[in-house]
C-alpha cells in the first residue's frame, strides 16, 4: 500500500477524474468501499479525498454519505454564468498591463496540444478556456476557476446532445483568439455561455438519467 500522502493523492486524482467524466448519476452515493477496492487503498484516503472535494463543492455530503451533486436548471445556468464572469475577468487582465499597454496575442498552447491529438469540440473549448485563465496571470482567479471547471466538465458531452453547431461554436472561439480580435472573442464567449444558460434545464434533465450509473472508476 502506498504511503499515506501518496494514497491521498491517488484517491484525490482518481475521484476528480471520476467526477469530471460523469461516471455516477447526479445524486448517486459515491461507493467508498468500491472505489477503495478498485484503487487498492483503504477507505481512509478515499474519505479524506472526498472531504477535500466536498470543500470544493464537487461532491455533496449527506451525513456519512458523499454524493455527486444534482444541479437543477437554474443552478447549472448560474454555474455557466459564473464561468463567463471568470473568463471575462481573465481576458481583461491578459489584454492590458497595469500601465495600460496592450499585451501580446494570447498563446494557445493547450489548444495546440488538443488539436495535435485530434480532440473533439468540447476538449478544444476546455483547452481554450484553460489558456485564457492562465493568461490572466491571476493565481487567485485561476484557483477559483479550477473547481468550477471540474463541476461543469460532466455536462460538456451532454451539451453536444442538446445544442446545435457545437463544432462551429468551438471554431469561432479559437479563430477569434488566433486573430487577436478581443471584441469578437468577448462576443463569442457571451454567445457560448448564454445559449447554455438558456438550455441549462434540458442539459440538467439529461444528466439526471441512467447513462452514467456504474461502480467502475
Amino acid at each position: 500500500m502506498p504511503p499515506r500522502r501518496d494514497a491521498f493523492a491517488l484517491a484525490l486524482n482518481a475521484l476528480r477524474h471520476r467526477l469530471r467524466q460523469g461516471v455516477d448519476a447526479p445524486g448517486d452515493a459515491l461507493p467508498i468501499q468500491t472505489i477503495a477496492d478498485d484503487l487498492r487503498l483503504s477507505t481512509t484516503p478515499v474519505r479524506e479525498a472526498l472531504s477535500r472535494l466536498a470543500g470544493e463543492r464537487l461532491v455533496d455530503k449527506r451525513g456519512p454519505t458523499y454524493t455527486r451533486p444534482r444541479p437543477d436548471g437554474p443552478t447549472l445556468a448560474a454555474l455557466y454564468d459564473l464561468r463567463l464572469v471568470y473568463l471575462t475577468a481573465a481576458l481583461g487582465r491578459r489584454i492590458e498591463r497595469r500601465d495600460g499597454v496592450r499585451r501580446a496575442p494570447l498563446e494557445l498552447l493547450a489548444v495546440a496540444r488538443a488539436q495535435a491529438v485530434g480532440a473533439g469540440a468540447a476538449a478544444m473549448v476546455e483547452a481554450l478556456f484553460l489558456d485564457l485563465m492562465r493568461g490572466g496571470d491571476d493565481g487567485v482567479l485561476f484557483q477559483a476557476y479550477q473547481p468550477l471547471a471540474d463541476r461543469l466538465a460532466p455536462f460538456a458531452a451532454l451539451e453536444d446532445v442538446v445544442l446545435q453547431d457545437v463544432g462551429q461554436d468551438a471554431s469561432a472561439l479559437v479563430a477569434a483568439v488566433q486573430a487577436g480580435r478581443t471584441a469578437e472573442l468577448r462576443r463569442a464567449l457571451r454567445r457560448h455561455h448564454r445559449v447554455r444558460m438558456t438550455q441549462a434545464a434540458q442539459i440538467a434533465r439529461l444528466a439526471d438519467g441512467e447513462r452514467y450509473r456504474t461502480d467502475m472508476i
